[in-house]
């Protein structure tokens, strides 16, 4: 019998790492953390495909309103949706300052800079296209932070995707954040010995960004060796039948949720 939860060889420096970098899920008994995982899919594909439909921006933001309410009630802290908005701020800037030099729609001009017109028209676009953008990214947060790996995994392979598609998935949602947090813990230890990652332009730059290049290739290839030999162990990819510790079913909240999605 095999749980499908991703193996977790951390080394003792990463453990002090901040824990959301390694599960962004929120340990709370929430609604939508108690949801079926399929349901919560169901949930974030209607809500992508209504970002994608409406143009409306006062629309487009009652429908993120709507998203930090479903958060915020199934007890996400704030810390964790402001982290989301910093991660995106810049996105969401260079957005509202580029796009309404090259929407090029008609309406009440504001100014013009050669062959670009700025329309408030255009400006109201790139609001709601940042909108959008913010939108779909909390919707897919709102599986990270509401749903274990191994559930979601599950939840994928019971809508008829593969287990290994799935099993790869959640390691690239388990390991690329790690990979990421390692590569800056690298990069202050080469600078604690006098390194300087930033120096002189971009080719000094690539030139000092090197050994830290070096030292976390190989601490990818001693993970992957580790995870290879754990998933080894535990069966994955003998062609057997699965077995689960604790499978997951729809139950009365999943079918009223699912009701109101087809509403």
């Amino acid at each position: 019998m095999s749980d499908e939860t991703v193996p977790s060889p951390i080394t003792d420096h990463r453990s002090l790492s901040p824990p959301m970098l390694f599960d962004l899920y929120v340990h709370t008994d929430g609604w939508l953390q108690r949801l079926d995982p399929r349901t919560k899919i169901a949930l974030v594909l209607c809500g992508a495909a209504l970002f994608v439909v409406m143009n409306h921006l006062l629309v487009l933001l009652a429908l993120l309103v709507l998203i930090h309410v479903m958060l915020l009630s199934s007890r996400v802290p704030l810390r964790q949706i402001a982290w989301v908005w910093r991660q995106l701020l810049r996105v969401v800037i260079i957005i509202v300052l580029i796009w309404p030099f090259f929407a090029r729609l008609a309406g009440p001009e504001i100014f013009s800079i050669g062959p670009f017109t700025v329309t408030w028209t255009s400006v109201w676009a790139g609001l709601a296209t940042a909108t959008r953008v913010v939108g779909m990214s909390l919707l897919f947060f709102v599986i990270l932070f509401t749903t274990r790996q191994n559930e979601l995994v599950r939840g994928l392979v019971r809508l008829g995707l593969p287990f290994e598609w799935g099993l790869t998935l959640s390691m690239a949602l388990r390991f690329i954040p790690t990979f990421s947090q390692t590569a800056a813990q690298i990069r202050d230890a080469q600078a604690a010995r006098g390194w300087q990652v930033d120096r002189g332009d971009i080719v000094g730059r690539l030139r000092g960004m090197t050994p830290v290049l070096v030292a976390l290739i190989i601490d990818v290839l001693r993970t992957g060796d580790t995870l290879g030999m754990a998933l080894a162990v535990r069966g994955v990819g003998s062609g057997r039948p699965r077995t689960v510790w604790r499978d997951i079913s729809l139950r009365r909240a999943d079918w009223v949720v699912l009701a109101l999605i087809a509403l």
